[in-house]
């Protein structure tokens, strides 16, 4: 599922987040500018990079969601994230997750298509 307007853009998949995120990129759902935590990560300090736990999530405007670590999040943390990146990919989703991230977006006041 695809949700894309001029501001943001948002990609559910059950795809590996690896995957999910050159996808994202490949069609500018994640936009050329843009950078994700694990971006950052790569471009600080000496190869191979920092770890990702070392970059400040809200300093970037896209995110990669794996399913795993949306099923750590409550609806307050879920709202936050929308509030905070323009464009997110939320990977290795289930069914179930869709749903969760589907009324995340209602209840921001956005309009959900799948």
């Amino acid at each position: 599922a695809v949700v894309s307007t001029q501001s943001t853009g948002i990609m559910v998949t059950g795809d590996h987040p690896i995957t999910a995120a050159a996808i994202a990129k490949n069609v500018g759902i994640i936009s050329e500018d843009s950078n994700t935590v694990d971006d950052i990560a790569k471009d600080m300090g000496m190869l191979p990079g920092i770890p990702v736990e070392e970059v400040d999530p809200n300093k970037v405007n896209a995110a990669v969601v794996h399913g795993s670590k949306l099923k750590e999040m409550n609806a307050e943390d879920l709202d936050i994230l929308l509030e905070n990146h323009e464009e997110i990919v939320f990977a290795r989703t289930s069914p179930q997750q869709k749903l969760i991230i589907v009324e995340a977006f209602q209840r921001a006041g956005q309009i959900v298509a799948v």
